[in-house]
């Protein structure tokens, strides 16, 4: 005797291709938006506009079409609008950022090597606008009125030389009096006593193997005050000789 089909499973069937009938607009609904992003990509391209950014704009889809993991800059071109950038792979960095890091790290990487090189109350590392400057304040190296370095004060002023010659920055060796008569006693004008106190130090340096061509010297007498010369406190601080260490070009 044949099997009897049940009516439960014929309303099932037929449930079944209702409801695939009923996801069938959903493909039409897809082709739709698809033809009018087409549609407005070409008003876009047939419009009087700016061709770099239409070619921004296409690099853009195609980027996306093709599942790229990529990340999206925008960056001002103009009043009318903004432009679209595209960096595979990478999110952009702010130079200030960067340039700060480098700087900070040779800051750092200089106070290091010169609290294992010599007492602090001898040196003084400070950053200026052209680099990062060394202090070396002159009672410690040398005499008043003198230009000659204190032959104590030579290991100190060789390890300087070593913890700097590796560094890819050229260096200026500056030499400061404190302006009183002893200072200019032996010499005609005080930017000759402060002029040779740097080249002192720098002489001493190039004889521990610093590259001349990264060197230079300069004197400013007692031009250029970083205190008082009317208490002998202030007078220690002015007799000084700095190397300035000049920023290089990944610094600038």
């Amino acid at each position: 005797m044949a099997a009897q089909k049940s009516p439960g499973s014929k309303k099932k069937k037929g449930g079944d291709e209702e409801h695939e009938n009923a996801e069938r607009w959903l493909l039409t609904y897809a082709d739709m938006i698809t033809l009018l992003m087409l549609f407005f990509i070409v008003l876009y391209a047939l419009s009087p506009r700016d061709p770099k950014k239409f070619e921004d704009l296409a690099q853009t889809f195609q980027t996306v079409f093709q599942g790229a993991n990529m990340g999206f800059v925008f960056e001002a071109s103009n009043s009318v609008g903004t432009s679209g950038e595209m960096l595979q792979g990478r999110q952009q960095t702010d130079p200030s950022t960067t340039l700060r890091e480098k700087r900070n790290a040779l800051m750092t990487q200089l106070e290091y090597r010169m609290k294992n090189i010599m007492p602090q109350n001898q040196y003084k590392v400070t950053e200026v606008q052209e680099g990062i400057k060394i202090t070396l304040f002159s009672d410690t190296f040398f005499e008043p009125g003198s230009a000659e370095v204190h032959p104590e004060a030579v290991p100190f002023l060789g390890k300087v030389a070593d913890g700097i010659k590796s560094l890819p920055n050229a260096i200026r060796v500056e030499g400061h009096t404190d302006g009183t008569v002893l200072e200019g006693d032996k010499f005609a004008k005080e930017w000759q006593l402060s002029t040779e106190r740097a080249l002192s130090v720098l002489n001493l340096f190039l004889s521990y193997g610093y590259p001349e061509a990264k060197s230079g010297v300069a004197g400013y007498g007692s031009t250029r005050p970083v205190a008082t010369n009317s208490t002998p406190e202030g007078q220690a601080f002015n007799r000084r000789v700095d190397v300035l260490l000049l920023w290089d070009k990944s610094q600038m």
